[in-house]
């Protein structure tokens, strides 16, 4: 049967082609004397055979050629082809004339020129191009939201639906066209539907026409662009028929289109001059139609985006104009959208005028809840890390796209369309960002960003109306969590009682913001190990900014220099030091949770590498002396049952050699052993041994740069803390120190050999109120073996100023009159004087 249809189909140019090759043997004779008279004698026999016009004709026919190649429609270049190779061959037998041969290609004709430019196009038709691959295009490009074309790639499983659609329409004998319409919001894939339905139609029985009304320009052109586009496509099926549509398309619209001329000219003469009206050439179609045997499918996508006079237009074809036999129509709209639409043309049309145009409507096949989690996964795969594709499938999918309750958004793609517009956007951010920030976090904030811009921008431009601070002792163990109230013991985002009363947004779009923001801010384990999380306000910003700023370390070289372990991290510290960055990564480092030995080992000797170029940049005062004293802290001998299996000595050895491995100037081992001492946290050090470090760094210190400001606070921190019963209050106590003996002798010496300036300065102690009030630190006497000693190594000290010692000297008189154990009167007249803002004091 196909075979025979086939034949049927090739028919009317065959008998075309017979015609004329019939007409030029019968007539050879005449119609060469004709050409003779009308052509050659007056034209081509005048040519002059030169090296110059036989290039100008060389040059013709290669452009004629390539035009006839590049804009010919095929099947009329072959049948050009063969009426020339049969006129060529006729001609060779015919005596009559005789063409020069040219001089540029020896044993050529120009004859023969004009003929290779007439069949070589036809000739290349038959050769298949080569479709070309572009070289660099793959997964991390854009992903195009392309229709699916075949069964293949039906991620939604409407194929077997489509299948079934396209052998009803073959099983139909229908006498008038009949309409199926394919219901679906916009965006939901009912191009893609009507691509499955085509690809199941019998292409040997059927002839497809792909009618696109958003390329015709405004409604007058609907009509006469449809019935060319028939046209051009039926005129392979017939070409009578396709000159009777042009025929009946000019006489509905009195006006001649470009293609019904070019049609008309290639078409039976006999049509050029038929008479008769419009239903005439009407129940002709229909007949060459049904007499044709094949069905004739036209879709019409995306109904429902046209202007409503054009929604008009488009149903009067369907219904009136072009209701032909066995055509069938594929439409796809949104239903409501053609519903009002008709009733703005006419009011009063009831809601079933849509029944008489659509015989059969089909609402799109529902998908199923995790079809577009498929295609989203899909996706993803192409271009993320198997760490981020695991994080995705154990955190993301089960805690937000699967979750009904405080983290759910599973709402959030409402359509395929909507997944791909997402992994496009995702795509930048995970560029910029995938490497620097947490993914979960990463992911969650582009959903929000996909879904509701506004709301993103607002969140860094107005976080307050999301978030607070968690207040905290250390810097490194804030974050942020959702500002939230009360109801009914269930604690709200704020943000979703401010949305409901700005009535922007409804209340579906406000759950699914709050699931959204509570995944985001939630404080899970895997969030708080991370560090790298939106929830800490040292990574909040470079979420959205999609770049680091001056201010910010990068998470990607912080990662690879902790990979290759204490040298790596010193060499990031130093350059840290650089560009003053030292905060920002003692932050980063205290947020790291050491799982091994080795882990912990490596953060404890960072922090300590790190210290002593932080006090260096940033003041004695200014590290977090706490948290650092807490990671050492081996309270009920946590540290070595975690990292040291119990082994008491090799957490002492490692501690001891941290110490003992110190730079100079000291300051920041020396404060740590203070606030270790001082707040009695056991480290597996003995105390004895952290005093000898304590004393050895003081010395050390002093031999380098003398009785400096940050070497007489060393002095003043190598102390023993007690408390006594205060008197005559029972149940409290009075709080007091005692300088550690081994450092005794060392700052008495230095006292005799130094200058004394800052020690003298350090050891006065004045009234909060009074500042004329002042007295000599009682602690630091007990030092001497009298005062009168302190004030004999200062007379004899030759290195204080005459003006610094003679005050001093009159400050201990006075202090002296008053027994050193009450506040004395005195103004001192050099820098002696205590400052009120300094804070050392």
């Amino acid at each position: 049967m196909s075979f025979i249809a086939d034949i049927k189909k090739r028919l009317p140019a065959v008998l075309w082609i017979s015609c004329c090759i019939g007409f030029l043997l019968f007539f050879i004779g005449p119609i060469n004397e004709l050409l003779n008279k009308l052509v050659v004698k007056p034209l081509i026999s005048a040519f002059t055979n030169s090296i110059l016009n036989e290039l100008v004709l060389l040059v013709l026919a290669v452009l004629a050629g390539a035009w006839l190649y590049l804009f010919g429609d095929k099947g009329y270049l072959r049948r050009i082809a063969i009426f020339t190779a049969f006129f060529y061959v006729l001609q060779l037998n015919q005596p009559l004339w005789n063409f020069a041969h040219m001089r540029l290609i020896p044993g050529t004709r120009e004859w023969d020129l004009i003929v290779a430019a007439l069949i070589i196009p036809a000739v290349l038709t038959f050769i298949p191009v080569r479709r070309i691959e572009i070289a660099g295009v793959n997964n991390n490009g854009f992903i195009e939201d392309l229709a699916i074309v075949s069964a293949d790639e039906d991620s939604f499983n409407r194929k077997e639906v489509a299948r079934e659609i396209a052998e009803r329409i073959g099983r139909t004998a229908n006498s008038k066209s009949f309409a199926i319409g394919i219901l679906g919001e916009y965006g939901s894939g009912k191009t893609s539907f009507i691509n499955l339905i085509k690809s199941y139609i019998d292409q040997k029985k059927s002839e497809i026409v792909d009618f696109n009304p958003w390329s015709t320009e405004g409604t007058p052109n609907i009509q006469k662009d449809f019935f060319d586009l028939l046209a051009s496509r039926l005129y392979t099926l017939n070409p009578q028929v396709a000159g009777l549509v042009l025929e009946y398309s000019r006489k509905l619209s009195r006006v001649d289109s470009s293609a019904e001329k070019l049609v008309r000219q290639i078409g039976f003469a006999g049509r050029l001059f038929s008479i008769g009206n419009y239903t005439d050439d009407y129940e002709r179609i229909n007949q060459l139609l049904e007499k044709s045997g094949k069905k004739i499918i036209v879709t019409i996508d995306d109904l429902d985006r046209l202007y409503k006079d054009e929604v008009m237009e488009v149903m009067r074809l369907i219904r009136n104009t072009a209701n032909f036999t066995n055509i069938f129509y594929l439409v796809a709209y949104e239903r409501s959208y053609i519903q009002e639409s008709i009733k703005s043309m006419n009011a009063n049309v009831s809601s079933s005028y849509l029944d008489k145009i659509i015989q059969l409507e089909i609402p799109l096949p529902k998908r199923e809840n995790e079809d577009l989690l498929r295609v989203l996964e899909k996706l993803l795969e192409s271009f993320i890390t198997s760490d981020h594709m695991e994080a995705y499938r154990s955190h993301i999918l089960e805690t937000g796209f699967r979750n009904q309750f405080n983290f759910a958004f599973e709402t959030i793609f409402r359509q395929s369309r909507d997944v791909i517009k997402f992994i496009n956007n995702f795509k930048i951010a995970y560029q910029f960002l995938g490497k620097e920030v947490m993914f979960e976090s990463l992911f969650v904030l582009e959903l929000l960003k996909f879904r509701f811009p506004l709301i993103y921008d607002r969140l860094f431009e107005r976080r307050n109306d999301f978030i607070r601070d968690k207040p905290s002792r250390s810097s490194h163990e804030e974050y942020y969590e959702l500002r939230t109230y009360l109801v009914e013991k269930e604690e709200l985002p704020i943000i979703g009682r401010t949305l409901r009363e700005e009535q922007q947004y409804t209340e579906s779009e406000i759950t699914l913001i709050c699931g959204l923001l509570n995944n985001l801010f939630f404080k899970f384990n895997r969030s708080a190990k991370a560090k790298n999380a939106i929830i800490y306000p040292m990574f909040f910003e470079r979420y959205f900014r999609y770049r680091l700023s001056n201010r910010d370390i990068s998470e990607k070289l912080f990662q690879n220099a902790w990979q290759r372990g204490i040298l790596g991290v010193k060499n990031l510290v130093d350059q840290c030091a650089e560009d003053k960055l030292l905060n920002e990564l003692s932050t980063r480092i205290f947020q790291e949770k050491p799982k091994t030995r080795i882990d912990f080992e490596l953060k404890v000797s960072s922090l300590f590498y790190l210290g002593t170029r932080y006090v260096r940049e940033k003041g004695r005062r200014s590290f977090d002396y706490e948290a650092f004293t807490d990671l050492l802290y081996n309270y009920d001998h946590r540290i070595e049952k975690q990292y040291y299996k119990k082994d008491e000595s090799a957490y002492r050895l490692f501690v001891e050699s941290l110490f003992a491995g110190a730079e100079s100037p000291y300051v920041f081992p020396a404060e740590v052993i203070y606030h270790i001492k001082h707040d009695q946290k056991e480290i597996g050090v003995p105390t004895t041994a952290l005093i000898d470090f304590q004393t050895h760094y003081f010395k050390a210190h002093i031999a380098e740069k003398g009785l400096s400001k940050d070497g007489t606070w060393m002095f003043w921190g190598i102390r023993h803390d007690y408390t006594e019963p205060a008197p005559g209050k029972p149940g409290y106590v009075t709080k007091h120190f005692k300088f550690e003996p081994p450092v005794i002798p060392v700052v008495k010496a230095a006292l005799a050999e130094q200058d004394p300036f800052q020690f003298l300065k350090f050891g006065i102690k004045y009234d909060m109120r009074e500042k004329e009030l002042v007295a000599i630190h009682p602690e630091l006497l007990t030092i001497f073996t009298t005062p009168d000693e302190y004030k004999e190594i200062i007379t004899a000290n030759t290195k204080v100023e005459p003006a610094i010692k003679a005050d001093f000297l009159a400050f201990f008189e006075a202090c002296k009159e008053k027994g050193f154990n009450n506040w004395a009167d005195y103004e001192f007249k050099t820098a002696l004087k205590p400052e009120r803002n300094d804070d050392d004091d």
